[in-house]
């Protein structure tokens, strides 16, 4: 059975941590004991069970914020979460290796649109879909079917829970 989840960059907006901590299901991305400014800028994955106050500030207010990505999976919140982990750092052609934000929505649009198909169906290939914010009021459906990246239209409706 699928569901949906947040990752949420606590760094978008700092009143988000409070939130995200009154979830039920909710994990940093980041192992480690923060100091309370560190934590709360840090990026979450949330489940987003029926009732969720995230979920409804997240469809009145979210638009043009930037909070975050959803993602829809019948993955469990752990199995989730070990496979995001995977991939909040990348490595540069020089060989640096640096932070990946793929939970803001504009770094991630950038990653589907230009990296390779490979490197996308590793992230992809076990969500339903991903919506994010586009930044014009809108937002951006993707999803991986059959070894292609599928855009879809502007979503209107999501997270029912």
């Amino acid at each position: 059975m699928s569901r949906w989840y947040a990752v949420v960059d606590g760094a978008a907006d700092p009143r988000l941590y409070d939130i995200v901590a009154a979830e039920r299901e909710h994990a940093c991305l980041y192992s480690g004991d923060y100091d309370t400014e560190t934590r709360t800028a840090l990026p979450y994955l949330v489940a987003i069970g029926e009732g969720s106050e995230l979920a409804q500030l997240w469809r009145t207010y979210e638009a043009g914020r930037f909070w975050g990505i959803l993602i829809r999976s019948s993955m469990e919140f752990a199995a989730l979460r070990r496979h995001l982990r995977h991939f909040t750092t990348a490595r540069l052609p020089d060989g640096e290796i640096v932070l990946f934000r793929f939970w803001d929505p504009r770094i991630f649009d950038v990653f589907v649109q230009t990296e390779t198909a490979d490197q996308v169906q590793s992230f992809l290939a076990p969500f339903e879909l991903v919506i994010g914010d586009t930044g014009s009021g809108g937002r951006r459906r993707y999803e991986w079917r059959n070894g292609l990246m599928i855009d879809g239209a502007p979503v209107r409706e999501y997270v029912q829970a």
